[in-house]
């Protein structure tokens, strides 16, 4: 096995101030770690199930996401590795509304060029309890 190179170090120290961001509510500073052109999909067949591209519609959806779950939603990195291009996550995503609580684990790869994200995808690993949650 071989360190990491100074890309995937840059990368994730690239997404450790996006989710610092994002934990705050600050989607001005999580614009800042995002390609113009990025392309993110949430998975699901719930409301906030999509597939974003740019910063305007990549936001949009992060403000839904945190609109419908009261300002609740919270994404603990666990274990975070990088490698060349990409950033892998595996966490917890937890958030409250409406009488339900979502606590579960989830990953997250993101695809970075230039020390921004260009793509990435959400993949809850019990994608019906997610769905159900949003619902």
């Amino acid at each position: 096995m071989t360190a990491p190179s100074e890309e995937a170090a840059a990368n994730v120290a690239a997404y450790w101030r996006l989710i610092d961001a994002f934990n705050r509510s600050d989607l001005e500073a999580v614009g800042a770690v995002l390609d113009p052109g990025i392309v993110y999909t949430i998975p699901g067949r719930s409301p906030i199930a999509c597939h974003t591209q740019g910063i305007p519609a990549h936001l949009d959806a992060l403000r839904r996401v945190r609109e419908r779950s009261g300002n609740t939603l919270k994404l603990e990195p666990l274990a975070v590795s990088g490698a060349g291009d990409r950033v892998f996550v595996y966490g917890r995503i937890s958030a409250s509304r409406e009488g339900k609580r979502l606590d579960g684990d989830h990953y997250v790869v993101f695809r970075f060029s230039g020390g921004r994200i260009v793509e990435g995808i959400t993949l809850p690993v019990d994608l019906y309890a997610f769905d159900d949650f949003w619902a």
